[in-house]
């Protein structure tokens, strides 16, 4: 198991900065600088600069780190503004700052006659009048020069150039390459109006570690009540038994990822930059500008996003994204508030629908916490003393993010639904309800909470419990002191909007009935469409994207691979389920709804889909170098391009991860149920990725078998599937044992070309 944060591990990394001297970025005792004055402490060649920028309100100021002008911008600084572009800083101060320290600057405004001060003792303050805001607290300690690195790091040293303190170790949402990320720090994005965050950290378990986005509630949800206040909702990949220290790093190359161990020899990448050619590093010297301008910013709505500095993007200077940690917005948690989040038509943005009681924060589309949802008051035999005053509102197909701790009772093979309903109102302690189906049996979730925001879910429904005036219908009173005038005003308004909208109802149906049949054909077989699914293509703009389908990749499962791309020219593997049975069909909706609400680098990932007419077809991204038989298996034909030791090793250890993750971290467990060579596909790094989800079987947690149709390859099936006993995920460990054997001893496990006795690899090796 790492150890969390060893103090020998971070002096390490933080100290490498100091192993160049101080040229023109210096800053010597008794320097100072004051808001108004539009100054700023400046690296040797421009790249980065310290000093004060304005906020919104008048005469207020923020204290921070900025990219400085490049070279031909003159006069000597510029900063970032909101789209990227730099400007002069002559005659104006600093507009936009990159948050790359502690999040007390940007939560802690000034005046415009605050000071920023490196003392005659060594000690760098900011002071705000006669108050001392904020210290380095190193008064004392031999501080005699400090230095506005090339990498973003602003250093205090002593007389030796050893950095007593620096910014790198005090981030905030921000990390720039070479800016160590230990156990013990964590990124922490800005918080919006209704002041929910989200953080940046490892999550260290008894076995293993790994790093965690986290949302965090609002200090107003938390009560005492309550043994929670923040939920995970996305992890990278686990390192486990891992001695040594850990640290998370951005590369100069662009990757990142965790490196462990004590001389830092293990690497677990979370991204890998195409251009990385070294692997994942920390370069020795943290105080020189990398090659390439990135930054790893933690943004306000939840989702971790590297970005890369381009000089030149259609005539203008940008921070273009180049990786992030989550596709789909609706994945992170909070990201509605206390609302329900769904993806408009594009699948790539996310809108917000707020619960009854519920209403809009400011222009941010988020939901406040909902004031209707209450578990009421309980009586002295924990029941509902206002129960006759509490009802359940419904809100379908919705389900929400929530942790164990809230889960106060779990019903199965409950029905009908409403029965979900009544469970949670006559619960004292139930504010909500779930209701849906695992393995086509219902089920019922009561809830003690609703804060971490919801999503959009075909097979669930929410149940939430609401005071009488915790619905738009409790809210809609009327007065007893109305004229008959105004009473009739009333009643005929309601009247003539009735007829208008009957007659454009009639006009509609009458359109759709005459000149859209089709469009009526198309509608009713949509209902195979998944909600939340990736994008949907029509059949005539994939025949396109394929030439036709004339580039066949392979063949397998029900239907066959053939290669396209993208409008964008991305490459694309285009599955075509030639025959759609009813157990085909059944298998696109599972590929549908497992490979598009899944997220892992070890995973491939589903672009799109077709549901139209009698045609189905999924759209995967493009493996480069194809499936691992055609690199383990030795054959007339690739003898010269079997895989090294490395790469093997490599691949298991990452194809175990894969499998892990569907395993124990989906939000419903899955079995895969045909792991083989043939569905381990390599990318242009021989990344493994695990594919063809069309046997997979979704299980509900509370349940751990199936016992449908035989499923997977033969030589990869468990003793269950003969015996006609429960099939566990132990089925899926049992065809990666095998996949491992083949890995190691470069041969098919059932090889009808051997003899008799030798022709079952297993038997034949042990």
């Amino acid at each position: 198991m790492a150890s969390s944060s060893s103090p020998t591990r971070v002096l390490f990394f933080l100290a490498l900065a100091g192993l160049v001297g101080v040229a023109t970025g210096s800053v010597g005792l008794g320097a100072r600088l004051v808001a108004k004055e539009n100054r700023a402490w400046v690296s040797e060649n421009g790249t980065f600069a310290f000093g004060f920028s304005p906020v919104e309100s008048d005469d207020r100021y923020q204290l921070g780190f900025g990219l400085s002008s490049f070279r031909e911008i003159e006069p000597w600084f510029g900063l970032l503004a909101d789209g990227g572009v730099l400007g002069p800083l002559a005659q104006t101060v600093m507009r936009k700052m990159i948050n790359l320290m502690n999040k007390f600057f940007r939560n802690s405004p000034v005046g415009k006659d605050a000071v920023l001060e490196l003392d005659s003792t060594g000690n760098l303050l900011l002071l705000d009048g006669d108050a001392t805001v904020w210290s380095s607290n190193t008064s004392g300690e031999g501080v005699e020069t400090a230095y506005m690195s090339e990498s973003g790091n602003f250093i205090l040293y002593n007389g030796t150039n050893f950095p007593l303190w620096q910014s790198f170790s005090h981030p905030s949402d921000t990390l720039l390459p070479n800016q160590p990320l230990t156990a013990s720090m964590e990124l922490t994005s800005s918080s919006p109006a209704h002041g929910g965050y989200y953080t940046l950290q490892m999550l260290q378990q008894p076995t293993s570690l790994s790093l965690g986005l986290i949302y965090n509630l609002p200090d107003s949800y938390i009560t005492s009540l309550q043994s929670y206040a923040n939920y995970s909702y996305w992890s990278g990949p686990d390192i486990s038994n891992v001695t040594g220290d850990v640290v998370a790093v951005l590369d100069e190359a662009g990757s990142f990822g965790i490196m462990y161990g004590s001389s830092s020899d293990g690497a677990v990448y979370v991204y890998k930059s195409d251009t990385d050619e070294k692997g994942l590093s920390s370069s020795v010297n943290q105080t020189v500008r990398p090659l390439v301008l990135r930054r790893l910013i933690l943004e306000m709505n939840g989702n971790l996003r590297l970005y890369r500095w381009d000089d030149d993007v259609n005539g203008t200077r940008q921070w273009v994204p180049e990786w992030a940690a989550v596709s789909n917005p609706c994945d992170i948690a909070g990201v509605c508030g206390n609302g329900v989040c769904s993806l408009d038509r594009s699948k790539t943005n996310a809108s917000c629908t707020c619960l009854p009681g519920a209403s809009k924060v400011g222009d941010s589309g988020q939901c406040s916490e909902n004031s209707s949802v209450s578990a009421g008051k309980c009586d002295n035999n924990h029941r509902n003393s206002t129960a006759s005053k509490l009802k359940m509102s419904i809100v379908q197909q919705t389900n929400y993010y929530y942790p164990e701790s809230s889960i106060i009772a779990n019903y199965s093979n409950m029905s009908p639904l409403s029965k979900c309903g009544d469970a949670c109102l006559s619960d004292c302690d139930c504010v909500a309800s779930v209701y849906g189906l695992s393995e086509e049996k219902p089920y019922c979730w009561l809830l003690n909470s609703l804060e971490f925001g919801g999503f959009e879910d075909t097979s669930s429904t929410l149940f939430v419990k609401v005071g009488p005036n915790g619905s738009p219908e409790g809210n809609a009173t009327g007065s007893g002191d109305s004229s008959d005038g105004l009473r009739d005003k009333v009643l005929v308004l309601p009247i003539v909007l009735s007829m208008i909208v009957l007659v454009a109802l009639l006009c509609l149906l009458l359109y759709h009935t005459v000149y859209r049949r089709r469009a009526l054909k198309r509608s009713l077989e949509s209902s195979l469409i998944v909600s939340g699914a990736p994008m949907n293509f029509s059949y005539r703009d994939l025949q396109s994207r394929t030439g036709n389908f004339s580039q066949l990749l392979g063949t397998g499962g029900f239907g066959s691979v053939y290669k396209g791309s993208l409008s964008d020219g991305t490459l694309v593997a285009v599955k075509k389920l030639d025959k759609v049975l009813p157990h085909g069909e059944k298998e696109f909706i599972t590929e549908v709804n497992t490979i598009g609400s899944m997220h892992h680098m070890n995973l491939v990932r589903l672009c799109g889909y077709c549901s139209e007419g009698s045609h189905r077809l999924l759209v995967y991204e493009f493996m480069k170098n194809g499936s691992l038989d055609k690199w383990i298996f030795p054959s007339k034909h690739c003898r010269d391009r079997l895989l090294d030791w490395g790469t093997r090793f490599h691949i298991a250890i990452a194809t175990a991860q894969g499998i892990a993750y569907f395993h124990e971290q989906c939000r419903n467990r899955i079995i895969h149920c045909d792991i083989k060579p043939e569905n381990i596909l390599l990318d242009e790094n021989f990344c493994p990725k695990v594919s063809d989800f069309g046997l997979a079987k979704l299980m509900g947690r509370e349940h751990s078998h199936v016992v449908t149709m035989v499923r997977g390859t033969r030589g990869y099936l468990p003793p269950e599937w003969v015996s006609n006993r429960p099939i566990t995920v132990k089925a899926d460990v049992y065809s990666y044992g095998m996949l491992l054997l083949e890995i190691v001893g470069g041969r098919r496990n059932l090889d009808m070309t051997f003899d008799a006795e030798d022709f079952f690899y297993p038997g034949w090796a042990f």
